[in-house]
């Protein structure tokens, strides 16, 4: 039986996963967050796929940028965290819940214009990474925009101990494996290209966008 990959969140750390982030990054989370959003560039009529939607709090922030005709569309499997979606839903309307595994393959009622994944991609097998990148594909419109936010390919060995420790002995199995593999190169077999990267905590994380030919 295939194990569940090591990135799923549940019970007590789904419930309060935004204050732990806060709490460990000494608030420094929720301004490096709102930074990225920023950095999507997002138009107000986007069509979103959130893939490993979470608590919602990405979702949150994009609708200060999102007009009346837009819509989220949050992928989320974890029943903790697909509550806190639904308490955002109650006053959300554009905001549409899926409970779906984005490594199975789905469709979406409506292409969408932005795909965006948030320190998921990593935890998964590559086998695995690879059928997120085929659903992206099959589920984006052509000229839309998939954007990774995730660690930046580096050299392990070569980082700061400190990293090495969280990477090595902190992080999920996989980990170190999604660092090391050439992501742009990768991509660009499924049918991505116009490559663009912003880099975050001196370059150990990456939002990487493309765009589907």
């Amino acid at each position: 039986m295939p194990t569940k990959p090591q990135v799923e969140i549940t019970g007590l750390e789904a419930r309060f996963y935004d204050l732990l982030l806060n709490l460990i990054s000494f608030r420094r989370y929720e301004v490096f967050i709102r930074r990225v959003i920023a950095d999507l560039n997002l138009n107000e009529n986007e069509i979103v796929m959130d893939l490993g939607a979470g608590t919602g709090k990405n979702d949150k922030l994009m609708f200060d940028y999102l007009g009346p005709e837009s819509r989220i569309y949050a992928l989320e499997i974890g029943e903790e965290m697909r509550q806190q979606l639904a308490e955002l839903q109650k006053n959300e309307p554009r905001l549409v819940i899926i409970n779906q595994r984005i490594e199975k393959a789905f469709r979406l009622p409506e292409q969408a214009s932005l795909a965006f994944i948030s320190f998921v991609i990593h935890g998964l097998r590559q086998e695995d990474r690879l059928m997120v990148v085929q659903n992206v594909a099959d589920n984006l419109r052509p000229g839309g925009r998939f954007c990774i936010l995730d660690y930046n390919h580096f050299s392990v060995d070569n980082a700061a101990w400190y990293i090495r420790f969280g990477i090595r002995r902190m992080e999920c199995k996989p980990t170190e494996d999604f660092i090391d593999r050439d992501w742009p190169a990768l991509l660009e077999e499924k049918g991505f290209s116009d490559f663009s990267t912003k880099t975050y905590f001196g370059g150990i994380v990456r939002l990487l966008c493309s765009v589907k030919k």
